[in-house]
């Protein structure tokens, strides 16, 4: 069998094709900006969002790391198609340069934009930085317990939506020391959405996770609550849509991402009625797309329109 060339290894290593789990948060962060603070700062969001993107790749590369340094004796997970080093062949080394570059790479940005903008991203920044690393990292990481959902949920959803916030209305003539509580109800759809996809996924390793001694959400409460919650955080994900509308956060125009409804209910049940990573997970990931994709093109929609 041929060995993985070097992008297949750097792809699966970066798990590359989840970058949209964090540019989405930071879209809504920046069109609700452009739309409700009508502010916009391109060059600091273009910086910010390679940084942000940066930050995502190396978290996903050192939990892949330190997953394998875990268990690499483990033949229980050594050869499960969840270790993705193992599977790729990856090199140590090689892992540890790629992570410690984007790292750097983040930090340097972050570095840059906290002297131009202020002491608020160093504190997003910096608690993004905390639980990114503790989520793999440490004894007792965070993906090891039921705070893997909500961790995932607000660092991503929450946490990049307030830096799409902030880094568009920083040097805005009356600035809102109440941003983030608006960006709390503005985010609530992605933190939901992105909560899901780590439920999702735990749902379909729990039998694993049991057995290399991860005790997640879905140990605690069981499959069928756990897709049962699935699904209540869809729902809240579009009453949040609403409430955001209603209290004119959010053009009227967003309320079309309701008409998404019958497709996320549709692949949602495929999911539920057969949870497996392999087949039906990533009716998750599409259903994550539908929803926050819509609601950005919406927004801007509503921007144009307005």
């Amino acid at each position: 069998m041929d060995l993985p060339n070097y992008r297949q290894r750097l792809v699966a290593l970066l798990q590359a094709q989840t970058f949209v789990i964090s540019l989405l948060p930071f879209l809504i962060g920046l069109t609700f900006a452009i739309f409700y603070y009508r502010q916009v700062n391109w060059g600091d969001s273009l910086l910010l969002l390679i940084a942000v993107v940066a930050f995502h790749f190396a978290v996903n590369g050192h939990n892949q790391y330190t997953d394998y340094r875990r268990f690499e004796k483990d033949t229980r997970v050594t050869h499960s198609q969840n270790n993705i080093i193992a599977r790729y062949h990856i090199d140590l080394k090689w892992a540890r340069l790629v992570i410690g570059s984007l790292t750097g790479l983040a930090t340097i940005i972050g570095i840059y934009l906290t002297i131009k903008t202020g002491w608020i991203l160093l504190l997003i920044g910096c608690l993004s930085f905390i639980i990114g690393y503790s989520y793999s990292g440490g004894h007792h990481p965070i993906l090891k317990t039921p705070l893997g959902e909500p961790a995932s949920g607000i660092t991503m959803g929450y946490n990049i939506t307030l830096l799409g916030i902030y880094i568009n209305i920083y040097n805005a003539p009356h600035f809102d020391p109440w941003f983030w509580l608006k960006g709390l109800l503005v985010a609530l759809p992605a933190i939901l959405v992105i909560s899901n996809v780590m439920l999702a996924n735990n749902t379909c390793d729990r039998d694993e996770d049991v057995v290399i001694g991860k005790r997640t959400l879905v140990y605690y409460i069981g499959r069928n609550a756990a897709l049962k919650l699935l699904l209540a955080c869809y729902a809240g994900a579009y009453i949040a849509i609403i409430v955001a509308v209603l209290a004119k956060y959010l053009p009227f125009w967003t309320l079309g991402s309701l008409l998404t409804i019958p497709i996320v209910w549709q692949r949602s049940m495929i999911f539920v009625h057969d949870p497996q990573k392999a087949t039906t997970f990533f009716n998750v990931i599409i259903n994550l797309q539908l929803i926050l994709v819509s609601e950005i093109m919406l927004i801007v929609i509503g921007i144009i329109w307005r």
